[in-house]
C-alpha cells in the first residue's frame, strides 16, 4: 500500500511538472502570437504615416511641375494632412500593447475603441475622397485641350480610386482581424487566470 501511494505521488509530481512545462510553452506561444499581431499594427501605423507624407510631397511636387491650380493642390494636401492627424490620433489613443505587463481588460477596451475609431477615420477619409473627386474630375477634364485625353484622364483616375478602395479594404481587413486576434488571445489569457 505504501509503495502504491509513493508511486501515485511520483506520478502526480511528474504529471504536475509536465503540466507546468505545457503552461510555460502555451504562454510563450501566446506571447509570440500577440507580439506578431502588435508588430502588424505598428508596421501599419508607420507605413500609413510615411505613405501619406510621401503623397503630400508628391502632390506638392506635381503641382509645381505641372502647374496645377493652387486651390486644388491645397484641397488635396489638406485631405492628406487630415488623414495623418486621424491616424496619429487613433494610434496615440491605442498606446502601446505589451503582453503580460498591461491590465488585460483595459487593453481589450483600448483595442475595441481603436477598431471603432479606425473605422470612423476610414469612413470619413472615403467620404472626403468622393467629395474631392467631385472637384478634381472636372478640373482634370478641363486642363486637356483634347476632350478625349480629358476623358481618358478621368477614366484613369476612376480606376486609381477603385484600386485604392480594393487595397484599402485589404489593409483594413488585416488591421481589424489583427485587433480581433489580440483581443481573443488576451481574453483567453484572462479566462485562464480566473479561478
Amino acid at each position: 500500500m505504501h509503495d502504491e501511494l509513493w508511486q501515485m505521488k511520483a506520478d502526480y509530481e511528474r504529471l504536475k511538472a509536465d503540466m507546468d512545462k505545457q503552461t510555460i510553452i502555451n504562454r510563450q506561444l501566446m506571447e509570440i502570437v500577440v507580439r506578431h499581431n502588435v508588430n502588424v499594427l505598428d508596421s501599419h501605423r508607420i507605413a500609413t504615416i510615411v505613405g501619406v507624407s510621401a503623397a503630400i510631397l508628391i502632390t506638392l511636387v506635381a503641382s509645381y511641375v505641372k502647374g496645377l491650380d493652387l486651390r486644388l493642390t491645397g484641397m488635396i494636401a489638406v485631405f492628406y494632412v487630415l488623414m495623418i492627424i486621424g491616424y496619429v490620433f487613433i494610434y496615440h489613443k491605442l498606446g502601446k500593447i505589451e503582453y503580460g505587463t498591461d491590465d488585460i481588460l483595459s487593453t481589450v477596451t483600448r483595442l475595441r475603441k481603436f477598431k471603432r475609431n479606425y473605422m470612423i477615420v476610414n469612413t470619413v477619409s472615403w467620404v472626403l475622397v468622393v467629395g474631392l473627386m467631385c472637384f478634381i474630375l472636372p478640373e482634370i477634364h478641363s486642363t486637356f485641350r483634347i476632350p478625349e485625353r480629358g476623358i481618358a484622364a478621368i477614366i484613369f483616375m476612376g480606376v486609381a480610386v477603385i484600386a485604392g478602395i480594393c487595397i484599402q479594404y485589404y489593409i483594413d481587413r488585416k488591421v481589424l482581424r489583427t485587433c480581433d486576434n489580440i483581443i481573443n488571445q488576451l481574453k483567453y489569457r484572462y479566462d485562464g487566470m480566473q479561478p
